[in-house]
């Protein structure tokens, strides 16, 4: 429109000029040449060069004619007039008017079809009415372009709206060029007005029409593009140029061979030349291997050349191929699938559309056999009418289902199949058809069989044991306790999510790295069992000694997959073990103990009866000091293996009256060196603390006992104090430290016997446990009071002996009584034979020695003349001195025999001998009496004789049966009745 537009232009500026030289009315000759311009430029375009060269040439012919015949003014005239009227009926066809703007008033002047335009009839109109008319929005455009062609002299063309007289709005084309006059001023501007509503309204429509169209071809789903007949891209949509991978810019106007080769090389050149040259439809699937994409083509020839139609079907083929691989799939899957019709019509059964391989190799029924027959030929006497019915109920509601049921083969055999059947449903969600997959799982149901009469077993035996039985699926961590876990140690509702935590969790923390890390080692390793013992914890709270061991299921490569086992209570079995082993420890350390205390009681022996000797006989008062500290050591020594043999527990208790206060004195210097130098020893004794009657060593055992638990409490140091008190009718010792101090639970364990806090090899649990056994058995009691981190206070309560019930304190006249009787002495060991026979002979006897029993006898046998045979009890050779003393009864019956032994077993030794053993290391004093006291009972014994006249034998007899312990003997035989309830196992 442009194009034309300057066209018509410069034909206008060629007719005005015409007309300003020749013609007289120059208004006429403007608005002639002003219409016939417009009227050019608004027709068609193709017919708009053929109207601008005529109307041009004859106006030119026109005025050309003026020019050369001047003379002939009418003729000119005649013309002129005929030219405005072809110039009206244009303007009226083509709705086109004529208009000056006479400058510089801006007077305005309109032709009458432009009046026409505007809908309005008059003569005159101002400028400022004539751009009044033009509507709101254009008013200002048209005022710049007018201003702008005044000013500068270039034409304008521009479409735009009015508003007519009548209020319609309508679409106008106004043209203004500029007029100059003989000076080349800008004298008026002048140009038409166009009508072109209808034109407006009528390509609105057609760009509708196209912009709809292209919308269409731009939304189909296919793509489309056109090639003209020279292979040439004339037209593509978007669908084309994403599929293509390719813009239409880059396109456009191209040929098609050369922008895709692959195509002009294949299967699309032949189809799409074939249907130009035989004019029919081409329509082909192709892969086009560089867009890696399968493609539908349709191909449509025309006069101008093909239309082409395509789409991606590269999921559809996919689709299809795997829709292909799916139905060869379920042809040979081991599991069988069913297709039926799904009917509404009562009576009418669901016919089987289709079977797969697998439910002909399990039922024996073919496709000639199933095809078009219900699924009920399956069903058989034995399966079961509920689940029938169910699956009826299921696929009447539209419903899957999953169900196991027993149905028989064509030969009438039975099987069992895990089947799911779901419907097929339309758009309308109605059933059209029901598909049956599953799998024969007879060989399952016959394993669940054997399984429930396995486990069936399994729980027969769980209940007859005491282990806690435990089955964990190691996949999944869920483990299976029985009723023991909640009977043995107190676990009621047991977890079985996650159990393997669980269990994991009830370990005790210092055993619970091992124990894991041991059971992941053996399920991760090649293990076949697992064993471990550890500290299980209870539902109370306590930890019980445990043996927990399993057998591992692993499945065909080794992996590990299940473990059964059981966990048992192995605490009290271990407290007994542990018992039995310190009681062997025990007895062991006792023999070793005896043995030492024995041969040291020989040494000691020698030398109590060596100190003793030389205090009475040395004269010089510093050599008597000496002998007399001399004799006071190896009294503590002798009391030392008494300690050593109660240790060894071969020493009777000895029950004799002290006091308490002397004995913890007489302790303090040892009791100072068994605390150390960094613990200060505090004696804060009572003096109405009294006397008691209680054993001298078991007394000061038990405080050692005490000294050494509360040292150990104090690994820094610190204090330990013994004080003692009266309260009311006891006399009390309390021994305290400031130590750790125990908990409530330790507290009510501290007297059970092996119970310790110590580490391991620290303590054997026994120290306390015997303190409150001979507490108990001198008829005392036991107190502990303690608080962690604040300390232990123990408190010994005996019972206090009141004044009256003191012995008074007996002093001897420091004469030993002698005699000259003769004495045979037995002793292993040549020192203390020696001293032995020493001894005897400062005391007045006649000596003979015998190194052994065997040696006693034949002396006894050759030179029987004897008074008094002094044997030791343990020697070397087949008979020791209690067998030689039971010989010498029997064949010298009035032949008295003291007895003597290192390991202080008095008790036992007085159960079978008449007279009063003695003890190891013995003094002077003591032999001296044991020997008239066994001497002056034989001599009664002979008076008793002699006055009834009876044989020896008969008077030996007698003798036996009427003979007493002296009242000396009987206070140190005197037996201890032990408390069964208190008295502590070792």
């Amino acid at each position: 429109m442009q194009r034309e537009s300057t066209i018509a232009g410069k034909g206008f500026r060629t007719l005005v000029t015409g007309f300003r030289h020749c013609a007289t009315d120059r208004l006429s000759a403007g608005l002639l040449a002003g219409g016939i311009s417009a009227f050019v430029v608004a027709w068609l375009p193709t017919s708009a060069w053929f109207w601008v060269v005529g109307a041009t040439l004859i106006v030119a012919w026109r005025l050309r004619q003026d020019v050369a015949l001047p003379r002939d003014i009418r003729r000119a005239s005649h013309d002129l007039h005929r030219n405005r009227a072809l110039l009206e009926i244009a303007g009226k066809t083509a709705k086109l008017g004529g208009w000056v703007v006479h400058l510089p008033d801006r007077r305005l002047e309109w032709s009458d079809e432009t009046w026409a335009i505007h809908e309005r009839t008059g003569e005159t109109v101002t400028f400022e009415e004539g751009l009044g008319y033009f509507a709101p929005e254009w008013r200002g455009e048209i005022v710049r372009q007018f201003e702008s062609c005044v000013a500068t002299g270039l034409a304008f063309d521009t479409e735009v709206e009015i508003i007519a007289g009548t209020g319609r709005r309508k679409w106008v084309r106004s043209i203004g060029v500029a007029i100059r006059d003989d000076m080349g001023r800008i004298s008026r501007i002048q140009g038409a007005l166009q009508d072109i509503d209808e034109r407006k309204r009528l390509e609105k429509t057609a760009g509708d029409l196209e912009r709809r169209f292209a919308d269409s071809m731009e939304n189909i789903s296919d793509a489309f593009f056109q090639l003209d007949t020279s292979w040439r891209f004339t037209y593509l949509n978007h669908q084309a140029e994403r599929l293509l991978e390719r813009s239409r810019s880059a396109l456009l106007g191209c040929l098609i061979w050369p922008e895709f080769p692959e195509a002009s090389s294949g299967i699309v050149r032949q189809h799409y030349e074939r249907a130009v040259r035989e004019g029919r439809t081409a329509d082909f699937e192709v892969f086009y291997e560089s867009l890696d994409a399968w493609f539908s083509v349709t191909a449509y020839p025309g006069p101008t050349g093909l239309t082409v139609y395509f789409r991606d079907i590269t999921k559809r083929r996919a689709a299809d191929q795997q829709l292909h691989l799916l139905e060869m799939a379920i042809s040979r899957i081991e599991d069988f699938v069913i297709i039926t019709t799904a009917t509404s019509e009562p009576g009418h059964a669901h016919a089987i559309v289709y079977i797969n391989d697998a439910f002909v190799r399990i039922t024996g029924y073919s496709q000639e056999d199933s095809i078009g027959r219900s699924p009920g030929l399956l069903q058989g006497n034995r399966t079961d009418i509920a689940t029938i019915k169910k699956m009826d109920r299921a696929i009447a509601q539209t419903k899957p289902i999953h169900v196991e049921l027993l149905n028989y083969t064509k030969d009438g055999r039975e099987y069992w199949a895990d089947m799911s059947i779901a419907p097929i449903v339309n758009s309308d969600g109605k059933a059209t058809h029901y598909v049956a997959t599953g799998r024969d799982i007879t060989e399952r149901k016959r394993a669940e069989e054997r399984l429930a009469e396995s486990e069936e077993r399994f729980a027969i035996v769980a209940k007859m044991t005491t282990d806690a039985i435990w089955d964990w699926d190691i996949a999944t961590g869920r483990v299976h306790w029985n009723s023991n876990i909640a009977s043995v140690f107190g676990h009621n509702d047991v977890p079985v999510e996650d159990g393997f935590r669980e269990w994991e969790a009830k370990l005790h923390p210092d055993d619970r790295a091992r124990v894991v890390s041991s059971v992941l080692t053996a399920i991760n390793g090649r293990a076949e069992t697992w064993r471990e013992e550890f500290r299980f914890r209870r539902g109370a709270g306590t930890y019980a000694e445990v043996l927990d061991q399993g057998h591992i299921i692993r499945n065909s490569i080794g992996k590990a997959t299940r473990m059964v086992g059981g966990v048992r209570d192995i605490t009290e079995t271990r407290l007994n073990e542990a018992k039995r082993l310190q009681a062997q420890r025990l007895e062991a350390i006792g023999q070793l103990t005896g043995g030492v205390a024995h041969d040291f009681n020989n040494l000691l022996t020698v030398i109590i009866g060596t100190a003793e000797t030389l205090v009475d006989e040395i004269a010089d008062p510093r050599l008597s000091a000496l002998a007399q500290l001399n004799h006071r050591a190896s009294r503590q020594g002798a009391a030392l293996t008494c300690q050593l043999l109660t240790f060894a527990g071969r020493q009777p208790l000895e029950p004799a009256t002290l006091s308490i206060n002397s004995s913890i004195r007489d302790m303090e210097g040892l009791l100072s060196a068994a605390l150390g130098e960094t613990i200060i020893l505090d004696l804060e004794l009572d003096p109405a603390a009294g006397h008691v009657r209680a054993d001298a060593a078991q007394l000061e055992a038990s405080i050692m006992n005490l000294c050494i638990n509360a040292h150990d409490a104090m690994p820094k140091g610190g204090k330990v104090t013994i004080s003692t008190a009266r309260n009311a009718n006891d006399a009390v010792v309390r021994v305290s430290d400031e130590g750790f101090g125990m908990d409530s639970e330790t507290r009510a364990k501290a007297f059970e016997p092996f119970f310790t806090t110590k580490p391991f090899g620290k303590g054997s649990g026994l120290g306390l446990s015997v303190v409150y056994g001979f507490v108990r058995q001198s008829g005392g009691r036991i107190e502990i009071a303690s608080e962690p981190e604040n300390g232990t206070t123990v408190s010994l309560y005996f019972p206090r002996l009141a004044p009256t019930d003191i012995p008074a304190e007996t002093f001897s006249n420091g004469v030993l009584d002698g005699g000259s009787e003769r004495v045979l002495v037995v002793e292993d060991d040549p020192m203390v034979g020696e001293f032995a026979a020493a001894t005897l002979i400062s005391l007045g006897y006649s000596v003979t020695s015998a190194a052994d029993a065997s040696e006693a006898l034949q002396i006894l046998e050759t030179d029987g003349s004897f008074d008094l045979v002094f044997s030791d009890v343990v020697m070397p050779g087949p008979i020791d001195g209690r067998a030689m003393a039971s010989k010498i009864a029997a064949q010298y019956p009035n032949l008295p025999v003291v007895l003597t032994t290192g390991y202080a077993d008095i008790e036992r030794i007085s159960a079978t001998s008449r007279f009063r053993p003695l003890a190891k290391p013995y003094t002077r004093r003591q032999v001296a009496e044991a020997l008239r006291e066994a001497i002056g009972a034989s001599r009664a014994i002979d008076e008793l004789f002699i006055a009834h006249g009876l044989t020896k034998r008969r008077l030996h007899s007698t003798a036996q049966l009427s003979v007493k312990p002296s009242p000396a003997r009987l206070s140190l035989m005197e037996p201890i009745h032990h408390d069964p309830e208190t008295a502590v196992k070792e």
